[in-house]
C-alpha cells in the first residue's frame, strides 16, 4: 500500500519571501536575563510620563514653580539666567537623581525606592511636556522638542543605567551579609563606583550639550 505524502509550503516561502520567526521562550528569557533590569526601569519610568502628563492640569502654579529646579516649569525665569544658569540647572537636577540612586545602592532597603526614581525621573518629564504644550501651544512644544527633549533623553538612558547598576550592586552585597553568596565585596564596589563617575561625566557632557541647545535656540522664543 502506497502512501500519499503532501509537502505544504507557506505563501511566503512560495513567493520566494523569507519565511517569519517568531521569537521562542528561549529568546525571551535570554533578553530578560540580559535586560530585564533595564527593561524594567524603563517601564517605571514611562509609567511615571504617563502618569506626569495626565496630572499636570490638578497641580498649581505654585507646585510647578517649586518644582522647578526638578522639572523645566518656569521658561521665563530659565531664559534670563543664560547659558551658566541653563547648565547649572539642567546638571543640579540631574546629579540629585544619580546623588540618590547611589545612596539607594548603599543602605539596607534603598533598592525598594530605585524604581519610584525612575518613576519620579518620568513624571517630571510627563509634567514638563504637558506644562509647556497646555501653556504656549505649538511654541512650546517646539521649544521642548527641539531644545529640552534631547538633554532629556540623554539623561534618562544614563539614569537607567545607573539606576541598574545600583541594583546588581546592591544584591551583591545583600548576598555577601546574608552569605547566600560570596562575591568580592571590594572589586565590586570599586567597579560600581567607577561606572557611576563615568554616568556623571556623561551627565556633565549632557548638561553642557543642553546648556549649548539654549544659548543657540532659546532666543528664537518669546515666552
Amino acid at each position: 500500500m502506497k502512501g500519499v505524502i503532501f509537502t505544504l509550503k507557506n505563501r511566503r516561502q512560495r513567493r520566494g519571501l523569507p519565511a517569519v520567526r517568531l521569537p521562542n521562550i528561549e529568546n525571551i528569557r535570554s533578553i530578560l536575563r540580559r535586560r530585564g533590569t533595564l527593561i524594567f526601569f524603563v517601564s517605571s519610568m514611562l509609567l511615571g510620563l504617563f502618569f506626569g502628563s495626565a496630572s499636570v492640569s490638578s497641580l498649581s502654579s505654585k507646585t510647578l514653580k517649586t518644582l522647578d529646579l526638578l522639572f523645566t516649569t518656569n521658561l521665563p525665569e530659565r531664559l534670563k539666567n543664560g547659558i551658566a544658569g541653563a547648565f547649572c540647572a539642567s546638571f543640579a537636577s540631574d546629579f540629585i537623581f544619580l546623588f540618590i540612586s547611589v545612596l539607594c545602592a548603599l543602605s539596607l532597603w534603598g533598592v525598594i525606592v530605585l524604581p519610584f526614581i525612575a518613576f519620579f525621573k518620568g513624571f517630571g518629564i510627563g509634567v514638563s511636556a504637558a506644562y509647556l504644550i497646555s501653556s504656549y501651544g505649538i511654541k512650546g512644544a517646539l521649544f521642548y522638542f527641539l531644545i529640552i527633549l534631547p538633554g532629556v533623553f540623554f539623561f534618562s538612558m544614563i539614569l537607567v543605567h545607573q539606576l541598574s547598576a545600583c541594583y546588581y550592586i546592591f544584591k551583591k552585597l545583600f548576598f555577601n551579609v546574608t552569605r547566600a553568596r560570596n562575591y568580592n565585596a571590594k572589586e565590586n564596589l570599586g567597579l560600581f563606583l567607577k561606572k557611576s563617575l563615568i554616568y556623571l561625566m556623561w551627565t556633565l557632557i549632557a548638561s553642557f550639550a543642553d546648556a549649548l541647545l539654549w544659548c543657540v535656540f532659546a532666543g528664537l522664543f518669546k515666552f
